[in-house]
């Protein structure tokens, strides 16, 4: 089927070229006869023969010269189409190329390569994201899947067995977590604009998601230096919820025992500045923007819990409030993060 329409586009393509230099030859040669005709050219059986050469020579010519223009002008389709084949069979290292086209379709070309060369880069993303996905979503149930099968044997003592149960429950809030980032995330990554704002006291807010942490950040006898300014700020509240929550459990799970969280918001005309500081085990250098990156993790023996997803949660949040986070921090030093937000009549 394929080949028969493309057969049909040289052939449409092919007779309309024939078509219309054939009707200037026969037009020519009308205009002769007609001359011939009327003694304007003089009436002998040399005259008639040269008309009908003429007529012969242009028709031959228009054949030629339409072949040649048919192939001209249908080459660069038919290359495009092939390329568009192998696309379309998943192949996105194809590139035509654009210096032996004609101008007009050059940008065509241009076109086509850019296309193919982004629909790679998000066939590579997606790649990426499945495995990871798929990763992280096998290590919790492995781990459930385990435990169940040991609470098959009767003769578990009680406090083993509840240290089981308590595993298994653990694993399951990771995976329900786990789904509510991803979940979260996509549906942040799609969204530019049209989030609910409120005004409320940002400042309230940081103390409550600390207050919310406390449980937390008193098994490890952290010390907390508060310096937090009255801060009323318009933005979506549930959202930035989520931002002070994931850097606060950041700072207490990857600090020392006894450590120190200090968190510092200044409320200026433009912006609001919060630094979240801590005394941990702090972020290499050149993983300060691979943090950003969904599932990525320092420890990649995966002791501590965590998924990966909770600062590019983080930074899209921030990004929706045209806001911006920056890392400060080097291995066994702590990390600072700073925060900025600008104020709804600057943003």
């Amino acid at each position: 089927m394929k080949n028969k329409i493309k057969a049909n586009v040289w052939l449409y393509f092919s007779l309309v070229v024939f078509s219309l230099i054939l009707v200037s030859a026969l037009g020519v040669a009308l205009i002769l006869l007609i001359a011939t005709y009327f003694d304007i050219i003089p009436k002998d059986k040399g005259s008639v023969y040269l008309i009908i050469f003429i007529a012969l020579f242009l028709a031959l010519i228009s054949s030629g010269i339409s072949s040649l223009v048919g192939r001209k002008f249908l080459q660069p389709i038919v290359a495009l189409r092939k390329s568009m084949r192998l696309v379309a069979q998943g192949d996105f290292s194809v590139q035509i190329e654009e210096e032996k086209a004609a101008e007009e379709v050059q940008e065509l070309y241009s076109d086509f390569n850019l296309m193919v060369r982004e629909l790679g880069g998000i066939e590579t993303l997606r790649n990426d994201f499945i495995s990871n996905v798929s990763h992280e979503f096998k290590t919790p149930i492995s781990v459930i899947q385990g435990y169940i099968q040991l609470l098959q044997s009767e003769s578990i003592p009680d406090e083993e067995r509840r240290s089981y149960y308590k595993r298994i429950y653990e694993g399951n809030q990771q995976l329900i977590t786990l789904t509510d980032n991803i979940l979260q995330l996509t549906k942040l990554e799609t969204q530019t604009m049209g989030y609910e704002k409120e005004k409320f006291r940002l400042d309230e807010q940081i103390r409550e998601s600390l207050l919310f942490l406390q449980p937390k950040w008193e098994e490890k006898e952290l010390t907390l230096d508060i310096q937090i300014e009255k801060i009323t700020y318009s933005g979506n509240k549930e959202l930035l919820y989520q931002v002070w929550l994931n850097i606060f459990e950041n700072a207490i799970k990857y600090n020392n025992l006894k450590g120190n969280i200090t968190v510092k918001a200044t409320n200026f005309a433009s912006q609001v500045v919060i630094v979240i500081s801590d005394t941990g085990v702090g972020i290499k250098e050149e993983h300060h923007q691979k943090i950003f990156e969904k599932f990525f993790q320092e420890d990649n023996s995966r002791k501590t819990s965590g998924n990966g997803l909770g600062f590019p949660l983080v930074q899209r949040i921030l990004e929706l409030h045209h806001g911006t986070i920056q890392v400060a921090s080097s291995r066994g030093r702590g990390a600072s993060f700073t925060i900025t937000l600008p104020h709804e009549s600057s943003s």
